[in-house]
């Protein structure tokens, strides 16, 4: 089965994926930046209790709070040792973006109105031999639809094309458990309290299923080229990646 994880971990590098159907972990380091990140993810989580409340502001500063007292537990193995100084620096660089949270919820009521129907569903099929847990599953006019965080940048318009496969193949697994037709899907952009629509596409339909087939290749063993823009210095693979490839893996 083939996680919807390792289609967004193929698009930063294939050879990632090869490295991690290995056995290898790829370990993250608790940087500023990666807390700060998990803080918004839970915080974003909120959003709906206080899109339409005069005192947003007061509002999610009291959810931040709470979740800063809560993410080690809910994030137990990724913040096993993280020390007070570390995440009390976090939930100041969070607390800076509130005005900007705020300001962008005044206008995505449309969204945060709907119903959440759920939080990080296991979705499968073994159709597609496709898993994955989407964010959240938003109930509009009776129909599941899949959204999803984002705790980094946004772009100036749209998705990101990484965002839009990811949500896709979400939407597929989505039609597949539900039995409907999805046609679109939502990116949350945390850090504006921005969603923005995508239209669920067939070429990425067909993108999705190219890329599950070249993630199974590598997991039974083919060692893909290594990409020309692969972020090789932010990569825990970096050392062991200086292998050359097969002939085979050229064509592949």
């Amino acid at each position: 089965m083939i996680r919807v994880s390792d289609i967004t971990t193929y698009l930063k590098c294939p050879r990632m994926c090869y490295f991690m159907s290995r056995g290898h972990e790829l370990t993250k380091d608790i940087t500023p930046e990666y807390l700060q990140r998990l803080l918004l993810k839970e915080l974003a989580l909120t959003y709906g209790s206080a899109f339409n409340k005069d005192d947003k502001p007061s509002i999610l500063s009291g959810e931040l709070d709470r979740i800063s007292g809560e993410i080690r537990t809910i994030y137990r193995a990724e913040l096993a040792g993280i020390d007070d100084a570390a995440l009390s620096n976090a939930v100041s660089g969070v607390s800076s973006c509130l005005g900007d949270i705020c300001s962008g919820l005044s206008s995505s009521g449309d969204f945060y109105g709907q119903e959440c129907a759920d939080i990080e569903p296991l979705l499968h099929s073994e159709k597609f031999g496709l898993s994955g847990s989407p964010d959240k599953l938003v109930k509009i006019d009776s129909k599941l639809i899949p959204s999803i965080i984002k705790t980094g940048a946004m772009p100036e318009n749209g998705i990101w094309q990484g965002d839009r496969l990811q949500l896709t193949a979400y939407a597929m697994l989505a039609e597949e458990k539900y039995n409907s037709v999805i046609e679109r899907g939502f990116v949350e952009y945390a850090r504006w309290g921005t969603v923005r629509e995508a239209v669920i596409k067939r070429n990425e339909r067909r993108k999705v299923l190219q890329i599950r087939d070249r993630v199974k290749k590598i997991q039974e063993g083919f060692m893909p080229e290594r990409p020309g823009d692969a972020p090789c210095e932010r990569c825990g693979f970096n050392g062991m990646c200086e292998v050359k490839s097969t002939l085979a893996a050229r064509f592949f």
